[in-house]
């Protein structure tokens, strides 16, 4: 496969702005954060939180004239829980509109759907699902999972975007037992697979191993290092997600456990030909400023560089 036919895009949690970690010291405004995308070489990014990048008009304005394209955008859902399904759905439409009308001329915008990440138990055993059966999805909710993924799904294709999965910490669909399970269920007609390297790594499963597992189903890719001598700590200290991610558990490329050369290498060996969005997630301290984070990101993006990406 040639280099070339890799694009490289940027997320905004890579800047410290995401869903989870609200409490930051501070964060970048959309339009210092998207200029220095732009500056470093990035071709694209993902919306990030519905609303940080404006309304529709503000986000087409603001990609549009910089050049930048609108790779995806992360969908969380309470797929498990019936109860929240009718409202979950409604946010997704209203966050479908959005991304629709604000993609760029040109763009091919990815639905990110992903299992919300809120549950109490899951949260506080992140990282060490295995050892605790009492934060596993039960059979029957497993089952209501399965059919309201396929029916988010089949919104977001109704409305016009290709549509995947992403496994992450924090939710039902973490671990390579539970990755493989949905997988195994999932309608291909449907969605596919967003392979994020740093929470494959989190949850346990071998980001490479899963691109020679799943190579048919990879649609999307979400480039990220993960810190396993970071979770082993957080998990000999019995604590969970929010504190790995307040550790910087997700590092830069390279200094971490994720195996990214490997994955690139398998990505080629089955050309892969999407997106490699480069994710960092961040947790801003003070003492970060907004020279430390760009020099951060203008390291990941120089280190696939290296790859001839």
């Amino acid at each position: 496969m040639s280099p070339e036919r890799l694009r490289v895009a940027s997320a905004p949690v890579s800047f410290g702005v995401d869903e989870i970690i609200v409490d930051d010291a501070w964060m970048p405004g959309p339009d210092d954060m998207l200029d220095w995308m732009v500056d470093i070489g990035f071709e694209g990014t993902e919306l990030g939180p519905p609303g940080f990048l404006g309304d529709a008009e503000q986000v087409h304005r603001r990609l549009s004239s910089r050049g930048l394209e609108l790779v995806g955008a992360f969908l969380p859902q309470h797929f498990s829980r019936n109860e929240r399904a009718a409202q979950d759905r409604a946010w997704l439409r209203d966050s479908l509109r959005l991304i629709r009308d604000g993609s760029p001329d040109g763009s091919r915008t990815f639905a990110i759907l992903c299992d919300q990440f809120d549950e109490p138990e899951r949260l506080a055993f992140s990282g060490r699902i295995p050892d605790h059966p009492e934060a596993w999805l039960p059979a029957d909710r497993f089952k209501i999972l399965m059919a309201n993924l396929h029916r988010a799904a089949e919104t977001c294709r109704a409305e016009g975007f290709e549509v995947v999965l992403h496994p992450h910490a924090g939710t039902y669909i973490e671990t390579a037992d539970e990755i493989a399970r949905v997988m195994d269920q999932l309608d291909p007609g449907l969605l596919g697979l967003c392979l994020d390297t740093g929470h494959f790594r989190f949850g346990g499963a071998d980001p490479t191993q899963a691109v020679h597992d799943y190579h048919e189903l990879i649609r999307h890719v979400h480039i990220k290092d993960c810190t396993t001598r970071v979770m082993d700590d957080v998990k000999a200290e019995g604590k969970g997600l929010e504190e790995a991610l307040s550790r910087g558990v997700f590092c830069e490329l390279g200094l971490g456990d994720s195996g990214v050369d490997a994955v690139i290498a398998a990505l080629r060996q089955y050309d892969y030909a999407g997106w490699l969005v480069i994710e960092q997630d961040q947790f801003l301290r003070a003492a970060d400023t907004p020279e430390t984070v760009v020099a951060t990101q203008r390291r990941n993006r120089e280190y696939l560089h290296r790859f001839g990406i």
